[in-house]
């Protein structure tokens, strides 16, 4: 009687855990660390062996699972994506065919239809609070959900629909293609922004997946979820108590929590990228780098070639380089500089904090560009590493508006950092919470160390014996296992 009880609760646990995996809840989106993700990813991926060398019905069975995907992260949600998808296939068709005007009003009408769907669901009350701010109102629309990834896919569709206008690439005449490429799940809820002229051709000519492709696949997921589980999610607890209460922190306290942030987003972000590549290899298909050690950068443009790159070039090619980029003279220059950052920083939310940082970023950008137009620095070791210093450390001060609740706590933040710091704070803080620094000193250790020391350790990892590189990978599991948090916190770029 005993055994039969144990075996319908094992059942029912099954049942649960298999209803909880196939349904959507607005508590608990799902994101590639959720067990139930990797509870349903495993049954994909033993299906998926069917379909892989069937060109057809392997795109069609991505594409069900990337829907699927979609409505467990944002529901019924699902629907205005799927719209999006139809009017933008047929938009770009009729781009195509058209000429002269009717090519540009298809084109505005097509990018204005996409922008409203995220300026109605991102920015309505951002506009609306500041209406009421200056005319004293009390207008309202109540809270409205954010549809996951919106920031992204529109992106996404805009830059396919402006390359087929400019005749970069020509319209896919197969709506599957186009539903694949806007769908492919690994990408599609926090990037990277993939571009129809890098994936599309994969459709038809995905890489075989092999030994090696195989291993690279799953080192790449491993590292992302030691990034995100290990690093960027122990060091959220201590920064999210910080920007709870900031006035109960000494200066020293705060500088630390402004560190822990730079490298909990760094971590965070780079870690999703690293699982979406893994995850997108492991199907056969390669997406771009979007991290390329950006906190070696030696001066703030360096910077932005190496942080979310993707972003960086589509800001550059759909904003920047329309505006008139370096063509028309440099006052122009500079002033298209701070509108593109400007841009960068409402992208990512809805508050005038992001606008500051876009617009501290553009500021940056342009006094470095007037420096080293009229001030040559011999490159040495020391003034690289002189560059690097006070680089990250702007980009630190930025990251605190990017993470406060309010400009007078980021404001308050900067004013203890700058005025309140002892010694005896980080005497105190290494005897209270020394595991903190521990985690800073690892993050500090990966993002400064060479990055071509480190690809070449990389490489070396993937050629040795399968047998030594399992047991790696069994160990870097056991360090997520041990030192992850019972709540996994939500990706950071989950948000925008």
């Amino acid at each position: 009687m005993q055994l039969d009880i144990v075996v319908t609760n094992n059942q029912l646990l099954n049942w649960d855990l298999l209803k909880d995996s196939l349904m959507y809840s607005t508590e608990k989106p799902w994101f590639f660390t959720e067990f139930s993700f990797l509870f349903v990813f495993g049954f994909f991926l033993l299906f998926y062996t069917l379909f892989v060398k069937q060109q057809f019905w392997r795109k069609l069975y991505i594409i069900a699972f990337s829907l699927f995907f979609y409505f467990k992260s944002s529901g019924p949600f699902l629907l205005l994506f799927v719209f999006m998808i139809c009017m933008d296939y047929l938009f770009a068709i009729q781009i195509d065919k058209s000429k002269g005007w009717k090519r540009k009003i298809l084109l505005l009408t097509s990018i204005l239809l996409s922008l409203s769907f995220l300026l109605y669901f991102k920015y309505s009350n951002f506009f609306i609070s500041n209406v009421n701010y200056i005319f004293k109102s009390d207008f309202s629309l109540g809270e409205l959900f954010l549809p996951i990834g919106i920031s992204f896919y529109t992106f996404q569709s805009i830059s396919y629909i402006i390359d087929v206008y400019k005749k970069e690439i020509p319209p896919t005449k197969s709506f599957s293609d186009y539903t694949f490429y806007m769908t492919f799940f690994p990408h599609l809820v926090a990037g990277p922004i993939v571009r129809a002229k890098d994936f599309i051709p994969q459709i038809k000519n995905s890489q075989v997946i092999n030994k090696e492709l195989f291993r690279e696949s799953l080192m790449r997921i491993v590292i992302g979820l030691v990034k995100k589980l290990f690093i960027a999610d122990y060091l959220a607890k201590y920064v999210d108590l910080v920007h709870l209460t900031p006035d109960g922190f000494s200066g020293g306290e705060q500088l630390i929590s402004m560190y822990a942030y730079s490298f909990q987003i760094y971590f965070d972000f780079s870690g999703y990228s690293d699982i979406a590549i893994g995850i997108a290899l492991l199907l056969g298909y390669r997406l771009k780098e979007n991290f390329d050690n950006p906190y070696g950068s030696k001066n703030i443009t360096e910077f932005w070639r190496k942080w979310h790159i993707s972003l960086s070039l589509w800001l550059r090619d759909y904003i920047y380089i329309p505006l008139g980029g370096n063509r028309k003279g440099t006052f122009n220059l500079y002033l298209f500089l701070i509108i593109t950052m400007l841009v960068g920083g409402f992208w990512h939310g809805a508050d005038w904090r992001f606008v500051f940082w876009g617009l501290a970023h553009g500021l940056a950008l342009v006094l470095h560009k007037i420096v080293s137009k009229h001030i040559k620095i011999k490159p040495t070791f020391f003034t690289r590493m002189m560059g690097v210093f006070f680089t990250f450390n702007f980009v630190s001060i930025c990251w605190i508006f990017f993470r406060a609740t309010s400009f007078e706590s980021a404001f308050a933040c900067l004013k203890n950092i700058f005025t309140k710091i002892s010694w005896v704070d980080f005497e105190g803080f290494w005897i209270a919470r020394p595991e903190i620094l521990y985690i800073l000193f690892v993050a500090a250790f990966i993002c400064f160390f060479p990055f071509t020391i480190k690809d070449i350790v990389y490489k070396r990892i993937l050629r040795i014996p399968s047998l030594f590189w399992f047991i790696i990978l069994l160990i870097s599991l056991q360090i997520i296992i041990q030192f992850k948090d019972d709540v996994v916190q939500p990706f950071i770029y989950f948000q925008f």
